[in-house]
C-alpha cells in the first residue's frame, strides 16, 4: 500500500519537468473572471487545451510503468475495444486511458476543456455511460480546464456562480467537485491548468484505491 510519504516520493520520480503553461502554486479554482470570446494571446485551439491532452496521455504511461511493477495484474488500454463495449457499437478513447485490474475496469481518466465545442459534452456522457455499463463501480475522473471551469462565490448576488463546464457536468457530480469520490464520478476544476505533479498524484491515488478495494478480501 502506498503511504502519503511514498506517494510524495513517487510523484518526484515522475515529474521531471513542470508544465510551463501552468501556475504551479496551486491547482485549485481561481476567482479570476474572464471576458467572453477569444482572448488576446490565445487561439481557438488554446495551448493549454492541447497541453492537457498531451499531459494525460504522457502521464498515464509513466504511472502505468511505475504501478505495474507493484501490481502485475494492472493493465492500461488507450481505448476500449468493440467487444468490450456493450452492444459492440461506438468508441471510447479517454485521454488518460482505461485501467483494468484482473480484467475489471477500475478507472478512467478524461481531460475536458471549456474550449470544447460541438458534441464534446455529449461524448463525455456517452463514454461515462459505456464505462458504467461495463463496471458500475468504475472511478471516472475528469480534469476540467478553461475559463468555464470554476465555481465562484458572488458577493453581490450572495450565491455561487458556475462556469459553463460545471453547469454541463453538475448532474453527474452531485457528490461535489474537486474531491475524489471512490467508485463514482470525480471532476477537478482549474481555470488555468494542472501541473503534471497534480495529475500524477490523483491518478496514483485513484488507481491504488480501486485496486485495494478489490483485494481487501483476498
Amino acid at each position: 500500500m502506498f503511504t502519503p510519504q511514498t506517494i510524495g516520493y513517487v510523484i518526484l520520480l515522475v515529474t521531471s519537468k513542470l508544465d510551463p503553461y501552468c501556475n504551479h502554486t496551486t491547482n485549485q479554482m481561481t476567482s479570476t473572471r474572464f471576458k467572453g470570446g477569444i482572448q488576446n494571446g490565445t487561439v481557438a485551439t488554446d495551448a493549454r487545451a492541447r497541453k492537457l491532452d498531451k499531459q494525460c496521455k504522457h502521464v498515464k504511461d509513466e504511472i502505468f510503468a511505475l504501478l505495474q511493477a507493484r501490481y502485475p495484474q494492472l493493465t492500461l488500454q488507450k481505448k476500449l475495444t468493440k467487444d468490450q463495449i456493450p452492444g459492440g457499437i461506438g468508441a471510447c478513447e479517454p485521454d488518460g486511458g482505461a485501467w483494468f485490474y484482473n480484467g475489471v475496469l477500475i478507472a478512467v481518466f478524461e481531460g475536458k476543456k471549456q474550449q470544447d465545442r460541438g458534441n464534446a459534452i455529449e461524448r463525455w456522457f456517452k463514454n461515462n455511460f459505456v464505462c458504467r455499463a461495463i463496471n458500475p463501480d468504475v472511478s471516472y475522473v475528469t480534469f476540467c480546464t478553461g475559463e468555464g471551469a470554476y465555481r465562484i462565490w458572488d458577493k453581490m448576488l450572495g450565491n455561487l456562480t458556475y462556469g459553463q463546464i460545471v453547469k454541463a457536468l453538475n448532474i453527474a457530480h452531485l457528490e461535489g467537485f474537486d474531491q475524489y469520490n471512490p467508485g463514482g464520478n470525480s471532476a477537478y476544476l482549474n481555470t488555468d491548468c494542472f501541473t503534471k505533479e497534480f495529475l500524477s498524484a490523483i491518478m496514483i491515488k485513484v488507481i491504488t484505491e480501486r485496486i485495494e478495494s478489490l483485494t481487501v478480501f483476498e
